[in-house]
């Protein structure tokens, strides 16, 4: 009996998921909307990885909120250059702050999402990357604001790419998770890659509709 209990007691505690973490905040939320100061604030100190993985998870599963990429990309520029600054917690304008979107519809995402986010989760391996670290710091905000810039343009089939890049990583810095983080970085290289060319596919049709015309 001693032994058992023995062994409950240093079993340490298990760390909520940032899956599980969101969804159970989104629905206990009182509102209809969420704001997003007000998801800085629920999220607390889980930083920069966690906010940025609940503004990019809408843009990456449909949903029916009208103007959601610039809504919700411009935000993520802005942390991506709080951190490249090395600000140690995420700030925002108040301007932004006071930016909203639906509860529910957000709560519909991360159903969604979440089957898939779990499996991902499953697999990482937590405290493999040294953070706060400067390093790494630096070259996710760099790749992040670019993907993030592209997020909040309005390219035609230009956001499952840089949506799903910045997820990926979100959670490699949510975890701090080495190998996923290496992963994520490849992620957001290729999907800036996606990206460009369907810039230049789009402008290579446009000059050749012109020279029709």
């Amino acid at each position: 009996m001693h032994s058992s209990e023995t062994q409950s007691a240093e079993r340490p505690t298990e760390r909520k998921r940032a899956s599980e973490m969101l969804l159970d905040l989104c629905r206990a939320w009182p509102a209809e909307r969420i704001s997003i100061g007000d998801l800085m604030t629920a999220l607390g100190d889980r930083g920069y990885g966690l906010l940025m993985l609940a503004l990019a998870l809408p843009n990456l599963i449909p949903a029916p909120i009208p103007g959601l990429s610039g809504v919700l990309g411009t935000p993520i520029i802005i942390l991506c250059v709080m951190m490249l600054l090395g600000y140690p917690q995420p700030v925002l304008p108040r301007v932004v702050r006071e930016r909203t979107i639906p509860r529910a519809a957000l709560e519909a995402v991360l159903t969604r999402a979440k089957p898939w986010l779990v499996r991902l989760e499953a697999r990482v391996r937590p405290g493999t990357l040294p953070l706060p670290h400067r390093g790494v710091e630096i070259a996710a905000s760099l790749l992040l604001g670019i993907n993030a810039a592209l997020l909040a343009l309005p390219i035609p089939f230009g956001n499952p790419a840089p949506a799903l890049a910045i997820v990926v990583m979100s959670v490699a810095l949510v975890e701090a998770d080495r190998r996923l983080f290496l992963v994520s970085i490849v992620i957001l290289l290729l999907a800036i890659v996606i990206d460009v060319a369907i810039v230049l596919a789009i402008f290579g049709l446009g000059a050749r509709l012109l020279g029709v015309i």
